[in-house]
């Protein structure tokens, strides 16, 4: 097993490689975001849905698995305020995750993110529960959309250090 390093801030600067943070900056009254739902030529629907997690993350928890998504960025945007991890890695030279590359991120209450087309990341987990989150993608085919990779080794995640939000 491995142990990530522990949890970064969400920002946009750190987490630009990977997508972009969705969050209100400035003054102004809208705050613009960008979500490309990929080749416009190639037919598709626009999909969106609201996910429920009941239960939070528990110390000792471990990732196996990471997921793309070929055809579309993916947003993930809180409902509930709950702060959650947001887990990415970069892909090897096979085009799979590299979890020696991983960064653990931790959202808090107001953050959301746009996981950009074919960025390697886990599934959605948080550190309170229960929490909702609205998420919209491209769909394109049945099967075509979501590419799931098991790791040969499980990832540990970090905890944060502070009191539940």
């Amino acid at each position: 097993m491995t142990q990530l390093p522990s949890l970064a801030p969400l920002t946009a600067e750190a987490f630009a490689p990977y997508g972009s943070v969705i969050a209100h900056e400035g003054s102004a009254r809208r705050h613009p975001v960008r979500l490309e739902h990929g080749d416009a030529a190639r037919p598709g629907t626009v999909a969106s849905w609201v996910s429920r997690i009941g239960a939070p993350l528990a110390p000792g928890a471990t990732v196996t698995a990471f997921e793309r998504h070929p055809h579309s960025d993916q947003a993930f945007v809180p409902l509930s305020g709950q702060r959650y991890l947001v887990l990415v890695c970069d892909g090897g030279p096979d085009d799979r995750p590299d979890p020696a590359t991983a960064r653990a991120f931790l959202a808090g209450p107001g953050q959301g993110v746009v996981y950009r087309r074919n960025t390697w990341h886990a599934g959605m987990q948080v550190f309170d529960a229960p929490a909702e989150f609205f998420v919209q993608m491209k769909r394109v085919a049945e099967g075509a959309d979501d590419e799931f990779v098991d790791i040969a080794a499980p990832l540990s995640i970090p905890f944060p250090e502070e009191a539940p939000a």
